[in-house]
């Protein structure tokens, strides 16, 4: 409907193509160009800083809470951190369906959670979308003629930088190796000292006058002294006297003494007497008692026998009950009881164990059963015998080899994998079965067990009370000393009853003796009694001469008192001098204190501090609006305060008033010196040999990078000529490789294009048709750049290397349609209805051809990371210039055939066999060997004639062919795989970058001179046009502007001609060698800072994963030890370059605690006199600001000697201070530690790195290094994983694998559809293999490896060869249903197809041999696909005309044909 539609309304087609042209120009101005698509990564990156904080303080504080916090957003993958000096940066990987929008919002959130618990010097977290626009696009050096290097940075800070960041898509421009002055502030200690001497002499003036009162004091004390020394020595004459009297008392005392003496010595013979006769009386009165209260025990405790034997007997026979026979009998029937339970217990645990035993059996099967299935599942549609096989070179990941290969010898060796599977199913339900019914033959056995345990537990409780009671009984007779034979209670009983009449009787006597024993006692009391009244007469006259002498001894006392209180007020009167002098030295003390206490409170090095002075410095340096006033209704701004204008100003800033007579008022001179200073020291440029500024700039996201890099070469020219001396040079520019690469690929499809055309004249022989194909190139190619505008596509290297792979196809439905068109002019049809029936015809055969060339990239939906979102540009643009090639087929192809095809009926038109009225399917279909309007040459008719005998010979030795097919198919892929896999291909450029570093404590300055020493070689050769370079900085400097550069690392840029006569390698070999001499310095040549292999990383890495740095350390110098060993490794790094020597402070907390310190506090005191300074307030003057940085100069000085040696300051709790050494409450230890701590899934790790030496690649190196790395042993808690280049190109080949799976199933789908059978699609299917064939053949042959680009080509050579085979096999089934028989159909049809197929493969075929042969920068990306895709084609192509015939003729029998449908 559509072809006669065109045919018989051309303008309106004419109208169609005129508007896609205009459409396809209008968006070609429109489009951005870019180096490739926009690619939106799902990482987020989370910053934060914090300033003054060491690498592992950044972790605990900073970075773990931030790991915790962002581990429960929605759809993360995985988490990885940095630590390092000053800063935190977390990187978040998300899933591809994440929207990156609300996980920006829910990170944020969480965020705010945790920022109110950190310290102020904590910076809020900023949050970075990862996006390549982050990467520079354009860098610049700037230099001016004549100007001073501060002249040179003040112009390209306030000038250029703020001008360039003006253009429109520039996100930033950041300038290095600016000359930045400030103002430093250094507190020098012997200012302060000075101002303290003159403090500290009107404090000691102000105290002079309590000093002399105390003078005057003590000399009265010392006075009072003297008089009391003479008072004492008239006291001791007096006392000499009184003693002589007290000697004479004392005799009489004596003689006293002597004569109570012996009237003590009578009292104590009158008492021994008393004694002697009162223990004899009670002596006998104690035996006497004795004997009776034994007697009446006895009787006691014969009573009290006799009741307990009785209540043993009432116990025995409650025990024993009515139970006949002794208690030893009924013992011994418990016992048989007990046993008999016990025997029957054993029967139950052993019947327990063979159950036990058979369920372990059952248990080994089904584990079996488990490992087969497992093992067999990865051999989908295999047999057993297949499987078996494959144990013995492939073990299984569980289970045992013998067990699985025991399982799979029961089963037939023919038996598939999927039938296995079913089989084990339900054997393995069998057993279930089986075990459960064992289990609960257990649980009943276990039942019956636990009610005999019951059981036997009641019969030993009864055995046990019955032998409680005997043991009872018996020892109560050992007890008492008794016998009863055969416990005959009652017996004993009577025996006890008889013994008590002899006991009465005794205690009679006793009482009789007592009675007597009392009437002796009453007549010797009565003796001692008179010898008593003696001895107390005697005594009387005693005490009367005892008074006499107390009378005397008491005016001796009274004479001792006199004496004593004299002393006493000579004592009371010392005591107050001695309070008066304590007085006198608290006063003292108190006016020392009182001085240290004044001295304390007004000593300048505690008041003027740096951070005092930062204060007073913001607070003096002021001007501030105070607001308006208002006269006659106009309003006056009032600015209250000023800001100094020169540095002798602000050094002659009064800062503090002492308010002391005799001290002077405080200036910021008086403590500090004032000084500009410059980082000249610090930072390093050099532009083709001279100093400079260089200028980094990034794009904004969506604007197009060649439009920014050239706004910005424009900007550059116009600020070259306002300014002659200034001059601007690229060292780095995006723009300039893109517009390099684009014109290599733009080039290449014309070339392609034009080769295509010459094929197409070479077979027709005819210009006009010629032209009405090759007219169907352009429109195409601007109708499919209309719809890459439309849909987002930007101009970029993947798409227009789609646009490339497509234009050797876009002429192949063209020439299915005019073909066709031909054939029905030769049978007399007219020019229009030729035309529209000829494209009719066609239209749904060229439809489904091109379905099955498109599908191809359907799949890509299904892919994830880089891939997709690299290889979707791709598969659109290929897909929209097919698409519309097959919409120009159909509309524009028959309006012109219909008009410039006039004149050409009745041409002779030679049939060689097949049908006209049927529709060919396949974008060939229509085209007939023979069918042209010319006559054949004789080199096809030659060529016809060799393939006719070569079909036949391999139809009659089909299973050879199949066989040599099926080894080229494995020693391509082999000898492919044997170069080994790489990401991208290494790409040509005009830009290289050369990393240099020097041994680390290498000074910057030394740094710079190595450095220009290395670019004035570079300068030497003939290629390089410009050279710059700079102190390198890390990675995250350049894009966050937060991390530290290196004193021993430069970074060099080198621009190279156009027409370089070096390749990249060539140049960096060279450059290697002119620096061979340079023995301490490392280089590292980057050949392409634009090479796509960046996406994947580059050469090998090893993450070192665990927890102690130490440890980790240890394990990362033995991997880089073995990656070293391993061939084809270069420039191995352990991850420790970035390492650093650090002092460990290790504070001992006893000691610190005894001082009342914590480690805490001690930390406070080092941190903040080891902190950078920071910016006090600013200095402004008519020209530029400066800022203000205050620092002691004790802290500058500060060494890892000198921090020993610091002072700690502690307050005690009584409020006094003192100050601490460091080196006495802490140990210090000198140890190597990274200068950053590296965190992935909230594990600490160490990267191990290396690149791969020339000659060798990735993945071959990486598979060897891995065998190694299995083979080390790791310590528990740590782990190894394998990351870098590798790794990406494994994850990339799953995805384009799945992709080409997916693609050859619905391409197969398509031909089912297309032929309604399910047989034939399958027959075509085997040209697959015979394409890869040939894609794998020119990947060897031309030295390529196996890259993801190279993969791209085998699934685009997949949706294109299965043409070929659509083509031959679907006329054969025509030649079969107008009689012809099969073998005889094969021939024809592979003689008739010969020369359609040739045809349409060769225009794909030249189109793409300019970018498989091309040299052009750019070329190296879509070389490797055009060479896949050449290699497969023409192999495919030969291959296709002779082996699928073979295979057609093995599957389809002689009458299985009808209406093209299976039987």
């Amino acid at each position: 409907m559509i072809s006669k539609f065109s045919v018989k309304k051309p303008y309106t087609v004419l109208v169609g193509v005129i508007m896609a042209v205009v459409l396809g120009i209008v968006s070609l101005t429109k489009m951005t160009t870019d180096l490739l698509p926009n690619i939106n990564l799902p990482y987020v990156i989370v910053m934060t800083t914090y300033v003054g904080a060491s690498p592992e303080t950044v972790e605990m504080v900073v970075t773990k809470p931030v790991e915790s916090s962002m581990a429960t957003v929605s759809n993360i993958e995985s988490i990885s951190s940095v630590s390092g000096e000053n800063y935190s940066m977390v990187i978040m990987e998300f899933a591809q369906s994440a929207d990156m929008n609300a996980v920006s919002l829910e990170i944020r959130e969480n965020l705010d959670q945790i920022k109110s618990y950190w310290d102020d010097a904590v910076g809020n977290p900023i949050i970075m979308k990862l996006n390549p626009d982050m990467m520079p696009v354009m860098v610049a050096a700037v230099g001016v003629e004549g100007a001073t290097d501060a002249e040179v940075s003040e112009l390209a800070k306030n000038t250029i930088v703020p001008e360039l960041e003006s253009i429109e898509g520039v996100a930033s421009a950041s300038a290095t190796g600016l000359l930045e002055e400030s103002v430093n502030v250094i507190i020098r200690q012997d200012k302060i000292d000075e101002i303290n001497r003159q403090v500290f002499g009107y404090i000691d003036g102000e105290l002079e006058e309590q000093e002399q009162q105390l003078a005057d004091g003590r000399k009265e004390l010392e006075d009072g002294k003297k008089d009391i020394a003479d008072g004492k020595a008239e006291l001791a004459d007096a006392q000499k006297e009184l003693n002589d009297s007290r000697k004479e008392l004392e005799d009489g005392k004596a003689e006293l003494e002597e004569n109570k003496t012996k009237l003590e010595d009578g009292k104590k013979e009158l008492t021994q007497k008393k004694e002697e006769v009162t223990k004899q009386l009670a002596e006998t009165e104690t035996k006497l008692l004795t004997a009776k209260a034994d007697l009446e025990a006895a009787k006691i405790n014969i009573k009290a026998q006799i009741t307990m034997i009785e209540e043993i007997q009432k116990k025995l026979d409650d025990a024993t009950g009515d139970s006949a026979g002794s208690i030893d009998d009924q013992i011994a029937e418990i016992d048989r009881q007990i046993a008999q339970v016990d025997e029957q217990a054993a029967m139950l645990e052993e019947q327990m164990a063979a159950i036990d035993a058979q369920i372990a059996v059952i248990d080994g099967q089904i584990a079996a059963i488990d490992a087969t299935v497992s093992y067999a599942g990865n051999y989908p549609d295999q047999t057993v015998e297949y499987i078996q096989s494959s144990l013995e070179h492939t073990p299984p990941e569980t289970g045992n080899v013998e067990d699985i290969r025991a399982v799979l010898g029961a089963y037939e060796n023919s038996m598939t994998s999927g039938e296995l599977t079913a089989v084990l199913g339900e054997q393995r339900n069998g057993l279930e079965s089986q075990k459960a019914a064992l289990e609960e033959e257990k649980n009943g056995l276990a039942a019956q067990k636990e009610e005999l345990a019951v059981q036997k537990a009641q019969l030993e409780a009864s055995k046990e009370r019955i032998l409680q009671i005997r043991e009872e009984i018996q020892q109560f007779l050992e007890q008492n000393g008794l016998n009863i034979p055969d416990l005959d209670f009652n017996a004993m009983i009577n025996q006890l009853e008889d013994s008590l009449g002899p006991i009465d009787e005794n205690l009679a006597k006793v009482d009789e003796g007592l009675t007597q024993l009392y009437q002796g006692n009453l007549t010797a009391a009565t003796e001692l009694a008179n010898a008593q009244t003696k001895l107390d007469l005697g005594e009387m006259q005693m005490t009367f001469a005892e008074e006499q002498l107390k009378s005397g001894e008491k005016q001796l006392e009274a004479g001792q008192e006199q004496i004593d209180d004299a002393v006493k007020q000579l004592e009371d009167a010392l005591d107050q001098l001695k309070e008066g002098e304590e007085q006198l030295d608290e006063g003292e003390e108190k006016l020392e204190e009182a001085r240290e206490d004044a001295y304390a409170k007004a000593d300048m090095t505690d008041i003027l501090t740096v951070d005092t002075v930062k204060s007073l410095l913001a607070a003096q340096n002021f001007s501030m609006p105070g607001g308006y006033v208002t006269e006659e209704g106009i309003d006056y701004l009032v600015r209250v305060g000023d800001k100094p204008g020169t540095v002798e100003e602000l050094a002659a800033m009064p800062i503090l008033n002492p308010d002391m007579e005799g001290v002077d008022v405080i200036t910021l001179a008086d403590v500090a010196d004032v000084f500009m200073t410059d980082n000249s020291g610090e930072i390093y440029t050099n532009i083709n040999g001279s100093p400079g500024v260089l200028i980094t700039l990034q794009k904004q996201t969506g604007y197009s990078t060649g439009d920014v890099s050239d706004k910005l070469k424009d900007k550059f020219a116009d600020m070259s000529a306002e300014d002659e001396n200034l001059s601007m040079i690229i060292l780095m520019d995006q723009g300039i490789y893109i517009d390099m690469v684009m014109d290599s690929i733009v080039s290449s499809l014309l070339f392609g294009a034009i080769l295509a055309i010459l094929v197409l004249i070479l077979f027709l022989k005819d210009l006009r048709p010629t032209l009405i194909i090759a007219f169907s190139i352009p429109i195409s190619l601007v109708t499919a750049i209309a719809c890459m505008y439309f849909s987002g596509v930007t101009l970029n290297i993947i798409s227009l290397s789609g646009l490339s792979l497509g234009v050797g196809m876009l002429v192949d439905n063209s020439i299915v349609v005019i073909e066709n068109i031909y054939r029905m002019r030769s049978e007399g049809k007219g020019v229009r209805e030729a035309a529209i029936e000829g494209a009719k015809e066609v239209a749904g055969a060229i439809m489904a051809s091109t379905l099955t060339t498109v599908c191809v990239f359907l799949p890509i939906v299904f892919t994830e990371g880089i891939t997709r979102q690299l290889f979707v540009d791709m598969g659109l643009t290929f897909g929209y210039s097919l698409v519309a090639s097959l919409v120009v087929a159909l509309t524009v192809v028959p309006a012109l055939a219909s008009k410039m095809l006039r004149g050409k009926k009745g041409t002779a038109y030679r049939k060689t066999g097949g049908t006209e009225d049927g529709a060919e399917d396949g974008r060939k279909a229509g085209m007939e060997a023979g069918q042209d309007n010319v006559k054949e040459s004789r080199f096809f008719t030659a060529l016809i004639n060799g393939y006719e005998k070569v079909l036949r010979l391999s139809l009659r030795m089909k299973p050879a062919v199949l066989l040599l097919v099926l080894v080229l198919v494995g020693i391509s892929a082999a000898l492919a795989l044997s170069r080994g896999t790489a990401f991208m291909p290494e790409m040509e450029s005009t830009q290289i970058t050369v990393s240099v570093t020097l041994p680390d404590g290498t000074p910057l300055e030394e740094t710079g001179k190595r450095t220009d020493e290395i670019i004035g070689r570079i300068r030497t050769i003939d290629d390089v046009v410009d050279v710059g370079a700079m102190a390198s900085a890390s990675g995250m400097a350049l894009l966050t502007g937060v991390g530290n550069s290196a004193d021993n690392a430069t970074e060099i840029y080198v621009t190279l001609k156009e027409d370089k006569e070096l390749t990249g390698d060539e140049l960096a070999k060279k450059i290697e060698e002119m620096m061979a001499d340079m023995e301490d310095v490392e280089l590292v040549i980057n050949t392409s800072s634009m090479d796509m292999s960046a996406l994947g990383g580059s050469g090998i890495s090893i993450q070192v994963r665990g927890r102690e740095i130490d440890t980790l350390q240890e394990i990362a110098r033995d991997v880089a030890d073995i990656v070293a060993q391993t061939e084809g490794t270069a420039e191995v790094s352990d991850g420790m370059e970035d390492s650093a020597e650090e002092l460990r402070i290790i504070i001992d907390r006893d000691k610190a605690m005894e001082h009342g310190l914590t480690v805490a506090q001690v930390f406070q005191q080092i941190a903040a006199k080891l902190a950078d300074a920071s910016s006090a307030t600013t200095f402004e003057t008519e020209i530029r600001e400066y800022d203000v940085y205050v620092k002691s100069a004790k802290d500058i000085a500060l060494t890892r000697e000198t921090v020993k040696a610091l002072l700690i300051d502690v307050t005690k709790q009584d409020g006094t201070r003192e100050k601490v050494r460091l080196s006495e409450i802490a140990r210090f230890e000198t140890k190597v530690s990274p200068t950053s701590v590296n965190r992935a899934e909230q594990n600490r790790y160490i990267g191990v790195s290396a690149s791969i030496a020339e000659g060798y690649n990735v993945g071959l190196v990486s598979q060897e290094l891995q065998k190694k790395l299995n083979a080390y042993k790791m310590p528990q808690g740590y782990t190894l994983v394998m990351s870098g280049e590798n790794e990406t190109i494994v994850e990339a080949m799953e995805q384009l694998v799945l992709m080409l799976i997916l693609a050859i199933v619905f391409m197969y789908l398509i031909m089912v559809a297309q032929f309604q059978s399910l047989l034939s699609p399958f027959i075509i299917m085997f040209t697959i293999p015979l394409a890869f064939t040939g894609g794998f053949l020119g990947l060897y042959i031309s030295g390529s490896e196996v890259s993801v680009i190279s993969v791209i080509g085998f699934v685009m050579l997949a949706g294109v060869i299965v043409n070929n085979g659509i083509v031959l096999v679907d006329y054969i089934n025509q030649l079969r249903e107008s009689g012809m028989g099969k073998k005889e159909a094969i021939v024809e049809a592979g003689r008739t197809r010969l020369r359609p197929v040739l045809m349409t493969a060769m225009t794909t075929i030249l189109a793409l041999s300019t970018m498989a042969f091309g040299h052009d920068m750019g070329a190296e990306l879509s070389r490797p696909m055009a060479i896949v895709t050449i290699g497969g084609l023409i192999y495919g192509t030969l291959l296709t005309l002779i082996v699928v015939p073979c295979i057609y003729d093995i599957f389809r029998r002689e009458n299985d044909v009808e209406g093209g449908k299976e039987e």
